[in-house]
């Protein structure tokens, strides 16, 4: 290796070299400070996003900058993050894609979230489905099929049921309470 000495600047090797290190602490921008002193960014190739105490694997540039290309070890367990620097957007594009997890998944937005199967069905199964809109719960669909042990639907101010034919059947009773009842 050939070092490059000018009396201003620190040491910087003439070709590019590996070094294995330590993260020490995380600072602003993106940039971290290593072990060994040096500051070191995230490279775009590494899409897990360093923490204080991971093994690192980092490269020293010509031009003097360091990039943390790969984690070669975690000591904790704690989450990963998938972080691309300099990136707006990640995509994953495979033909088949599996999300498993034993305890929990969530899916957070301060905006918009869209789940599309455009040519396909979307299934979901739960013990417990609780959906919660604060505006409004719009539905278009052809054809819609329900099937409950019992059904309770409260509502605030107007509720409209409208069809070309409607059908109200009961085995034993049929029951409508209120102030005025019109019929016809």
């Amino acid at each position: 290796m050939h070092i490059v000495k000018d009396p201003t600047k620190t040491p910087v090797p003439a070709e590019p070299f590996w070094a294995e290190t330590q993260v020490a602490v995380e600072l602003d921008a993106g940039q971290y400070l290593l072990d060994d002193g040096r500051l070191a960014v995230q490279a775009t190739s590494c899409v897990i996003r360093p923490a204080a105490g991971d093994r690192v694997l980092v490269a020293g540039c010509k031009e003097g900058e360091n990039y943390i290309v790969h984690l070669l070890h975690r000591s904790r367990d704690t989450e990963a993050c998938l972080s691309v620097p300099g990136m707006d957007r990640l995509a994953i594009r495979q033909p088949n894609i599996d999300l498993n997890a034993s305890g929990q998944i969530a899916v957070r937005s301060l905006r918009d979230i869209e789940v599309t199967a455009a040519t396909g069905v979307l299934t979901l199964n739960a013990r417990n489905l609780f959906s919660t809109v604060s505006e409004s719960l719009v539905e278009n669909v052809r054809n819609y099929v329900g099937n409950v042990g019992q059904y309770l639907l409260e509502v605030k101010q107007l509720l409209r049921l409208h069809g070309r034919h409607a059908s109200i059947t009961a085995e034993q009773d049929v029951k409508v309470d209120a102030d005025r009842i019109s019929m016809g």
